[in-house]
């Protein structure tokens, strides 16, 4: 790892979370040439059936607002929010399973271990689905959950 960069795990902690508070369940992260990139799905912004004259006026005049489609994460922008996290984080026993910076952190770890070069993360409520140099890997909840305790056992500093 060179200096100034940030490991996979590194990275995608801090991804996951500059994401939570966007409430992202379902996304597509994959690296690109400068960072990482986060395909959102496109969602429908919903009309009120019942709406009345005024509302249906000023939904007309108001312009919608457009989806957010896809995020940037340049490696600049993921060590300065690295830094910034890190006041932020408890250091403690791991998270829920739940937590989408711990999973994300988990799913990284993994990629760090086996080496991964070139890799696509689909996350979705029921699973996690890593495409990683021609290999694919599905990530149940539970599955997270067991390989984050492995990895904090795993830890040199751990008391």
């Amino acid at each position: 790892m060179a200096a100034g960069t940030l490991s996979y795990s590194q990275a995608l902690r801090v991804i996951g979370q500059n994401l939570t508070p966007l409430g992202a369940s379902q996304f597509e992260l994959a690296q690109s040439s400068d960072g990482y990139v986060v395909r959102l799905p496109k969602t429908e912004v919903p009309r009120a059936e019942n709406s009345s004259f005024f509302d249906k006026l000023v939904q007309k005049l108001k312009p919608p607002a457009k989806p957010l489609e896809s995020i940037s994460f340049s490696g600049m922008d993921l060590l300065r929010s690295d830094i910034e996290q890190q006041a932020k984080r408890q250091i403690d026993s791991p998270r829920d399973a739940r937590d989408l910076s711990f999973a994300l952190r988990i799913v990284g770890h993994y990629l760090d271990r086996r080496l991964a070069r070139e890799f696509t993360v689909s996350v979705n409520p029921e699973s996690i689905q890593v495409n990683y140099d021609q290999k694919q890997e599905n990530f149940t909840p539970q599955r997270i959950y067991d390989l984050g305790i492995q990895m904090y056992l795993k830890r040199p500093n751990r008391p």
